[in-house]
């Protein structure tokens, strides 16, 4: 580990432009992980822009300089044109370019930049020039914190800034520090991160205290599709693009809909299913030992980390469901 330590750390003093990017409908890992970056990059001189294939949720805009995130649905000419001029492209939070939707995944294919991969999920892809790939870690964020930390121990890198983004995406991609991903080093970290003072309190407001009137609607809708099944150790849901056209929300407001499943006492596995241009993007959560992140890898081209995975489902929700049902036994009975 110490040798990818001088290697990257070689690669950010000697190169000046950077870009950083992400995955498709990114969460409070992908966007904490990138401003993270994005202010260390920055305090340090380099030139630095954040592009992300689509646009984030409204619950995460308070953070430092959320402005300069730019999805590529809304400014791919620009963004194109940054990405083929950087000299390095850092890819944070997911394993495999795939993840970044068709049209970002075919620039970043054609760039010749270097590729940094930190990322915590499992089966990364071996296309990066320099990869920091930690499943054990409870999310990207804790492991960049140990990147940077190991690469530039040297320099007081911890800012207030970076500090606020960095735990933003620990807090939600632990679910709040409930999942067994957490180690008693990712408390430690934490606690370095508070040093800091930025106002934790006031990240969990904005995180899960800033609902929309819509956003309540929609989860309604939501709850009256649940169901239960296999005596009732598996729940499913789901909402259409006709669900989301009614109650006036977007696509990233069904953020945190898929642990709700699986808050049902006796609730295992759990499914969560978006009608999303003719095709169902679907969220897997489960408990203890059942892999629901082989179970989507082998019916729903997905994948993911074994408590929490997603997929894809070319078809129907009703063909969707349909799968879902006649096969979630495997996962349930795998452990």
């Amino acid at each position: 580990m110490e040798e990818k330590f001088k290697s990257l750390r070689k690669l950010i003093e000697t190169k000046t432009n950077f870009a950083i990017t992400t995955h498709i409908n990114p969460d409070g890992d992908a966007i904490g992980s990138s401003l993270a970056l994005y202010h260390f990059l920055k305090n340090i001189g380099k030139q630095v822009i954040v592009a992300g294939p689509n646009d984030a949720p409204e619950n995460l805009r308070f953070l430092p300089e959320f402005e300069v995130y730019q999805p590529f649905t809304e400014y791919s000419d620009n963004l194109t044109r940054a990405l083929k001029n950087a000299d390095v492209v850092f890819a944070l939070d997911f394993n495999t370019l795939s993840r970044t939707g068709e049209a970002m995944k075919a620039v970043l294919a054609d760039v010749t930049a270097s590729k940094v991969l930190i990322d915590h999920h499992l089966q990364p892809d071996q296309e990066f020039n320099l990869a920091f790939s930690d499943s054990t870690s409870c999310s990207t964020c804790e492991l960049l914190f140990d990147v940077l930390d190991g690469a530039f121990s040297h320099i007081n890198w911890l800012t207030k800034d970076i500090a606020e983004c960095l735990y933003t995406g620990i807090v939600t991609d632990s679910g709040s520090f409930r999942f067994d991903t957490v180690k008693p080093e990712t408390h430690r970290k934490v606690a370095r991160l508070l040093d800091t003072g930025f106002n934790h309190t006031a990240v969990h407001e904005y995180l899960y205290d800033s609902n929309s009137l819509e956003r309540f609607k929609l989860m309604t809708i939501m709850l009256s599709n649940l169901r239960v099944i296999l005596d009732g150790v598996v729940s499913v849901s789901y909402i259409t693009e006709c669900d989301l056209q009614a109650t006036g929300c977007r696509r990233e407001d069904v953020e945190g809909f898929s642990n709700m499943g699986l808050s049902l006492k006796g609730v295992v596995i759990s499914a969560f299913m978006r009608e999303e241009d003719g095709k169902i993007r679907i969220s897997f959560r489960s408990k203890g030992d059942h892999d629901v992140n082989l179970y989507a890898r082998k019916y729903f081209n997905g994948g993911g980390h074994k408590n929490a995975a997603g997929g894809t489902f070319y078809g129907s929700v009703a063909e969707a469901l349909q799968l879902f049902e006649q096969t979630v036994h495997e996962a349930v009975l795998t452990r």
